[in-house]
């Protein structure tokens, strides 16, 4: 059942469209600092709602629980050093297609992440400056 956007659960998408990637604790840090009128039951309320609308989505990156907007299929960058976290649009369809050729299972979807360092992070390593 889909419910109506109230201001309360706009503020929460918007706040995790706005991070990009965040765990339930930074979204809860970055709704209290920006919007004071928000109670912690409302945003772990409207979390839960966004989750079974399924315009926000939970998935696992390095071992953590993240939240992020439902969007087209993609991949995760990971910066080991820094932590910062992008989208990559990769062709998953081609990858699930030549994963299952070798193998007896139905695969129905993947869910990948890069790992490596980010541009900043690869600049700072050779000494320059962004």
């Amino acid at each position: 059942m889909l419910r109506r956007m109230t201001t309360q659960k706009r503020m929460v998408y918007q706040a995790l469209e706005d991070l990009g990637h965040a765990s339930v604790e930074v979204l809860i840090e970055y709704l209290k600092d920006h919007n004071e009128q928000i109670s912690l039951s409302t945003i772990y309320r409207n979390i839960q709602t966004l989750l079974a609308e399924e315009k926000i989505k939970i998935v696992k990156l390095k071992g953590n629980d993240v939240l992020e907007t439902v969007k087209v299929d993609h991949a995760h960058f990971i910066c080991e050093q820094c932590g910062r976290i992008e989208d990559i649009m990769v062709d998953q369809e081609k990858i699930i297609s030549k994963a299952a050729k070798g193998c007896i299972h139905q695969i129905k979807k993947c869910d990948m992440a890069f790992y490596g360092l980010c541009q900043k992070c690869t600049k700072e390593t050779k000494g320059e400056r962004i």
